[in-house]
C-alpha cells in the first residue's frame, strides 16, 4: 500500500462529509480532517476484513468507497466526537473523553489479547481497534497514560505526572480509572524525561532511577547509587546552565578540600524558575545521572496531608532520608504549591507558617550534610521571601524556553548519529521550534525517524523533518535563556 494521500482535499465521502487535510496515517489507515470540523478514518480492505473476522467490528458500520485505485472503508465523526490514533492523536481535552476511551479500551481487552497501543479509537462506536503492528503487547497502564498525556510515555498509575501533564483530569476520575483496571497509584515526580520520545544524548536511563525516594513512606533501604559518568558533564542546548552546573556545582564537589581552605563549602541550594516545559527538571536529572547519586523528591503529592502537622512531618522524613543517603540530590518540585508568601496563603495559616518554617530549617541543614538541593517553580514572585534569601537558595537561575541557537544545538546533537541525506535546513526548523519545550524538538526527530521507516526511506531528509514538525505548533513569541545569581 502506497503512503501517498489516498484522498484529495475536497473529496466527497459516502455520508456527505468532505475530506480536508491528512491528519496522521499508518501502514493501512489514514485519518483526515473534514470540512465540518470532524474527522474521517479510512482503512484498507485487508485491515477491515481482519476486524470483521475477529469479531472486533460489526459488518456494515463503515462505508466502502474507492480512493484512486484502492478500495477502502471509511467512517466519519462530526465535530465534538473523536476518531483518534492511540499513538498519534488527536488526544483528549476533557475528562468525559478520557472516561469514554477507557471504557472502550476495557471492552476491547475483553474481546482480544492483541495490543491496543497502535489502535484506532472511534468514539461513536465505543471501540478501540488494533492495527496489528505492536508486537510487544504494551501494557494497558502505559496505553492509557500515554493517550491521556498527549502521546508522552507516562503510566496512568504515575500520579504526579498525570496531574502535571493532564491537569484537566480531576482526581476522582483518575482514581476511578485506576480502580477500573485494577491499578495502584504511585508518586514518581515530574516526569519531564519520560515526556521526551528520545533523550537528548540518546543514552539517558534515569527514568527508573527517578522513582527512588519518591514517597515519604518508602524505606531508604536499597536506594539506588550508580557510578559517575566518564568525561565532562554535557547539557546540549543549555550552554549557560551547563556552565553553571560545571563551575558552581561539579567543580566545588570535585575540589572540595581546595575550596574549603578558602571558606567555600558544599554547593548551596539552587532555585530554577521558568515556564512549564522549559526543561528545569530534565536539566537536574541529567546532572543526577552524571553524578550517580540517589535522588529524592518533595512534591505536593508526596507530602500533602489533610491532618494538621502531618505535612511538616512528611517534609522532615524526606529530608532525613536524603541526609542519611548523602551525598544525594533533593528536588523540591512546584515550590509555590507549599511555600507561598504568607499574604497569599489560604486555609490554615498557622499550618502554612509551620511548613514554611520546616523548609527554612531543613534546607540549609541538608546542604551542610552534602545534599544538593534544587527548588523548581513557575511562579518565583509568589514564594515566601524568607525562603529565597541567601543561605536558603544561594543561586536563582532563570530557565526560559530555548532560543533558535539552542534548538539548533539540540537538533545537531540528536541527528549526528542518525542516517541523514542532503541539506536538512536545520536553521529553518530551528526558527519554527524556538520557544517550544526541548521535548518537542526530540519528538520531531523521533517522528521523522518513524516516517522514514514507514516510507522505506534510507535516510532522514529536510522534507521528512518538516512533515514531522507539522504536528508541533510554533509559538509566536521567542524567549531567551538567561540566569542570574
Amino acid at each position: 500500500m502506497s503512503f501517498d494521500n489516498w484522498l484529495k482535499t475536497g473529496t466527497r465521502l459516502p455520508d456527505g462529509e468532505t475530506a480536508q487535510t491528512l491528519y496522521v496515517r499508518g501502514n493501512e489507515w489514514q485519518l483526515y480532517t473534514t470540512a465540518s470540523g470532524g474527522y474521517a478514518l479510512l482503512v484498507t480492505a485487508d485491515l477491515y476484513s481482519r476486524w470483521i473476522a475477529r469479531d472486533l467490528l460489526e459488518e456494515g458500520l463503515m462505508f466502502e468507497m474507492s480512493a484512486g485505485d484502492k478500495d477502502v472503508f471509511v467512517v466519519t465523526a462530526p465535530a465534538g466526537r473523536m476518531i483518534s490514533s492511540v499513538e498519534f492523536g488527536p488526544f483528549p481535552q476533557n475528562t468525559r473523553q478520557v472516561l469514554d476511551f477507557a471504557s472502550a479500551v476495557r471492552a476491547a481487552g475483553q474481546r482480544t489479547n492483541v495490543s491496543l497501543a497502535d489502535g484506532l479509537y472511534i468514539s461513536s462506536f465505543s471501540l478501540v481497534l488494533p492495527t496489528f503492528t505492536d508486537r510487544e503487547k504494551t501494557e494497558v497502564n502505559l496505553i492509557l497514560g500515554r493517550w491521556i498525556c498527549g502521546g508522552m510515555n507516562i503510566y496512568l498509575s504515575d500520579t504526579a505526572r498525570i496531574r502535571k501533564y493532564a491537569s484537566f483530569l480531576d482526581d476522582e476520575a483518575r482514581l476511578s480509572l485506576l480502580s477500573m483496571f485494577g491499578l495502584e497509584e504511585r508518586e514518581e515526580g515530574d516526569g519531564s524525561v519520560l515526556s521526551m520520545p528520545r533523550s537528548i544524548d540518546g543514552t539517558w536511563k534515569g527514568a527508573d532511577r527517578s522513582s527512588q525516594g519518591a514517597s515519604a513512606e518508602e524505606s531508604v533501604t536499597g536506594v539506588d547509587r550508580w557510578p559517575r559518568q566518564e568525561g565532562d558533564f554535557c547539557l546540549p542546548g543549555r550552554t549557560g546552565l551547563e556552565r553553571f552546573f560545571r563551575e558552581e556545582i561539579l567543580d566545588v564537589i570535585d575540589r572540595e578540600e581546595e575550596y574549603a581552605k578558602f571558606g567555600v563549602g558544599f554547593p548551596g541550594p539552587t532555585l530554577l524558575y521558568g515556564p512549564s516545559g522549559s526543561g528545569k527538571t530534565f536539566a537536574v536529572e541529567k546532572l543526577v545521572d552524571y553524578l550517580g547519586w540517589p535522588i529524592f523528591r518533595i512534591t505536593s503529592g508526596t507530602i500533602g496531608s489533610k491532618y494538621i502537622h502531618e505535612t511538616s512531618r512528611n517534609i522532615s522524613r524526606i529530608f532525613d532520608k536524603a541526609i542519611k543517603e548523602a551525598p544525594s540530590v533533593l528536588i523540591i518540585d512546584e515550590l509555590e504549591a507549599f511555600l507561598l508568601s504568607r499574604d497569599q496563603a489560604r486555609g490554615n495559616v498557622e499550618a502554612h507558617i509551620e511548613e514554611v518554617g520546616e523548609f527554612l530549617r531543613r534546607i540549609p541543614e541538608a546542604a551542610g550534610h552534602h545534599v544538593l538541593v534544587f527548588g523548581m517553580t513557575n511562579m518565583p514572585d509568589s514564594i515566601d521571601q524568607a525562603i529565597l534569601r541567601k543561605g536558603r537558595f544561594d543561586h536563582k537561575i532563570n530557565v526560559d524556553m530555548p532560543s533558535q541557537e539552542e534548538v539548533r544545538d539540540v537538533l545537531d546533537h540528536l541527528l549526528e548519529e542518525l542516517p541523514t541525506e542532503g541539506n536538512l535546513e536545520l536553521s529553518k526548523l530551528s526558527r519554527t521550534l524556538a520557544g517550544r519545550p526541548l521535548s518537542d524538538v526530540a519528538f520531531v526527530v523521533s517522528e521523522a525517524g518513524k516516517i522514514s521507516v514507514r516510507e522505506k526511506q534510507k535516510a532522514i531528509t529536510a522534507q521528512t523533518l518538516q512533515r514531522a514538525c507539522g504536528s508541533v505548533a510554533p509559538v509566536k513569541k521567542q524567549r531567551k535563556f538567561g540566569f542570574n545569581q
